[in-house]
């Protein structure tokens, strides 16, 4: 049997789908506009129920709240079914269907707020998940950026069999100094190699750090059976080796690259003759 509220139900119909239409700027992308005429429809139903109107309006209020209607727009429909309700004669059934009306919008709003806090919390565990993922992807381009810059830095060239070469370029500080002992004594290893040719032709300079590697490292290499061999020191290199009083007398010294090659494949039973 229809009641006076129902008789209601198209003009709150058309009063909610003008008012959320005129808000539909409000809401998130993810609410489309042609949708509007049947939430207004479903709302209106909820708003003229008298039996279990407050349940179903949070029922939509949730699902408003997913789909991305803003409380603006809610708002809206409130005070234009509100308006509505303010028509009807007599006067007691127009304070109880304006109590209704706005008990329904509170259990309505209610739970749409508590779905676009839900909505809020997850975008931000989403965007922290995406921010921790390109931290952690750019750390592990660093790395892999610091460890080709390393290498490039500090490159083992096999020359021939047993006779590998190491050319330095750069300034060497203690921390450099350490990954240049670390990789000499694996590519000795590796190669299997009886001489190492070190060539300092492109280090600047050379202080006692600098100095304490190539003992370091001439004594570690010996210890791997290996001998070394250095080449490219300049004469400022020189004056500062004879100011610091380091040692070099178990190094064995070239002039430049090509003879320590020639060196190196001479003690090996080798050379590099004209065809």
């Amino acid at each position: 049997m229809e009641t006076p509220h129902d008789q209601l139900r198209e003009p709150f119909e058309q009063a909610i789908k003008a008012a959320l239409s005129s808000k539909a700027l409000s809401n998130r992308g993810t609410l489309a506009s042609f949708k509007l005429p049947g939430i207004a429809a479903s709302l209106s139903k909820i708003l003229v129920d008298a039996d279990g109107g407050l349940a179903k309006a949070a029922q939509l209020g949730g699902e408003l709240g997913r789909q991305g209607m803003s409380l603006e727009s809610v708002l809206a429909a409130q005070q234009a079914a509100v308006e509505q309700a303010a028509k009807i004669d007599p006067v007691t059934d127009r304070v109880v269907l304006v109590r209704h009306v706005l008990d329904g919008f509170a259990s309505l709003i209610g739970a749409l707020l508590k779905e676009e806090q839900a909505e809020i919390d997850r975008q931000r565990t989403q965007m922290e998940q995406a921010f921790f993922s390109t931290v952690d992807t750019q750390r592990q381009a660093e790395d892999a950026l610091r460890s080709a810059i390393r290498e490039l830095s500090t490159p083992i060239m096999p020359v021939s069999e047993g006779i590998l070469v190491l050319p330095l370029v750069g300034s060497i500080d203690s921390h450099r100094a350490g990954e240049i002992n670390e990789r000499l004594l694996e590519g000795i290893a590796e190669h299997q190699a009886e001489i190492v040719i070190i060539d300092i032709t492109g280090v600047p300079l050379m202080d006692t750090s600098t100095a304490n590697l190539l003992l370091m490292t001439t004594k570690a290499a010996n210890l791997l059976g290996s001998q070394i061999i250095l080449c490219g020191i300049g004469a400022e290199i020189a004056q500062t080796i004879t100011h610091l009083g380091v040692d070099l007398s178990n190094l064995t010294t070239m002039s430049n690259l090509q003879s320590s090659i020639s060196y190196a494949l001479e003690q090996t039973g080798l050379a590099i003759k004209p065809l």
